[in-house]
């Protein structure tokens, strides 16, 4: 495919190493550092023209099977994306945490073409490996990028226009890139403003998609600041466990409640509400207002429940001539507390039991006695 001559890209990017050429704005700074670790880290070459490096069938195979949920939530997403971009002749491709493209969609008549600039199933846009593009961007800063033709670190990549998001998991983890690229684009970047926002769009349903998935088993707040787009299109997510302890948020819940940074918390911290009430509040009655303790301000919502409810039933009454069952013991205050506390840890470090044992001052051994004996169960399965 045709680039930019390599000795021409190559004096460009030692310009801007150098700083003798200076993109303005945030995103010129992300580019001139990730040109520097490009060619002083990675030992890359600029006038390089070879694609990027293609896994196996049998190696993409094992990837897509460990990000099998993650695909499953994204995959409709990824279809409407292509239709809103197609007629501008780019590709849309979805990568894991590692950079490596999972799922992909483009024009059956221009697959040989995009196959041949490197967008394909398979392909790897690490920093370490590539260089500066769109994917190694966002995962090293996990912020949305557009790294327009020149901008691209490799000489092979210069024809390339290629617009990236974040996507996020339901504690923040950064779960892989949305891409949308075309080999041929306009030469003005203003040109890619539009797909950019299209984009950036684009990874936050999946991002809710995926959420609503893993929190299947929990009760879940849909939510919007306006009552009338609750049904249609709520923007804020939060999973809360049996206990009332809201476990997981989405980005815009976080952004909208701070408070949700610091998981877990119960939903009276929260809110003026308690659980007892979200959780007979089915979404069949209509709409729930939650005033936020910090703000004052107003949240609009519905209750998703779990399929199956895990809520404390009253005891059937036991036919006369038979002795009632004993009744379960309640849990104690200590162990309340424990399991406020091994959660609050198990939450701060993902989920990760190495990580929260240390910060708890225990043995692994002992924190998996401990999470068994107490019924903590990760927001995945609740």
């Amino acid at each position: 495919m045709p680039y930019v001559p390599s000795t021409r890209h190559i004096d460009r990017v030692c310009n801007v190493i150098e700083g003798r050429t200076v993109r303005p704005g945030a995103d010129g700074k992300r580019l001139a550092s990730s040109y520097r670790r490009s060619l002083e880290q990675y030992h890359l070459d600029p006038g390089a023209t070879a694609g990027p490096r293609i896994l196996t069938v049998p190696e993409l195979r094992d990837v897509q099977h460990r990000e099998e949920t993650f695909l499953r939530a994204s995959g409709q997403c990824l279809s409407r994306l292509h239709e809103m971009v197609r007629e501008a002749d780019y590709c849309v491709m979805l990568t894991d945490a590692q950079g490596v493209t999972i799922d992909y969609r483009v024009d059956r008549d221009r697959r040989h073409e995009f196959k041949r600039a490197g967008l394909y199933l398979g392909s790897c846009w690490s920093e370490s490996e590539e260089g500066t593009c769109g994917v190694a961007s966002v995962l090293l800063d996990a912020e949305p990028i557009t790294v327009h033709r020149i901008d691209h670190f490799r000489a092979s990549f210069t024809t390339l226009t290629c617009s990236a998001s974040p996507i996020f998991g339901l504690h923040g983890e950064l779960l892989g890139v949305l891409d949308a690229s075309a080999v041929r684009s306009p030469d003005e970047r203003e040109s890619q403003r539009l797909v950019n926002h299209i984009v950036r769009q684009s990874a936050l349903l999946i991002e809710d998609a995926f959420f609503l998935n893993a929190a299947t088993d929990c009760w879940v707040l849909l939510a919007h600041r306006n009552r009338h787009y609750v049904e249609a299109q709520p923007e804020i997510l939060i999973a809360i466990d049996a206990c009332g302890n809201a476990i997981a948020a989405n980005r815009r819940a976080r952004e909208c409640v701070p408070a949700l940074n610091q998981l877990p918390r119960h939903v009276a911290e929260l809110f003026d509400i308690p659980a007892e009430r979200l959780f007979e509040a089915k979404a069949s009655r209509g709409l729930v207002a939650l005033r936020l303790h910090d703000t004052g301000s107003t949240l609009f919502a519905r209750v998703r429940p779990p399929p199956v409810a895990r809520m404390p039933k009253r005891p059937a009454r036991a036919p006369r001539d038979t002795a009632a069952p004993p009744a379960t013991p309640a849990v104690s205050e200590t162990d309340a507390l424990e399991r406020n506390r091994i959660v609050g840890a198990m939450g701060e470090a993902k989920w990760r039991t190495e990580q929260a044992a240390t910060a708890l001052g225990m043995s692994r051994a002992t924190l998996y006695r401990r999470i068994a004996k107490l019924g903590i169960l990760p927001p995945h399965k609740c």
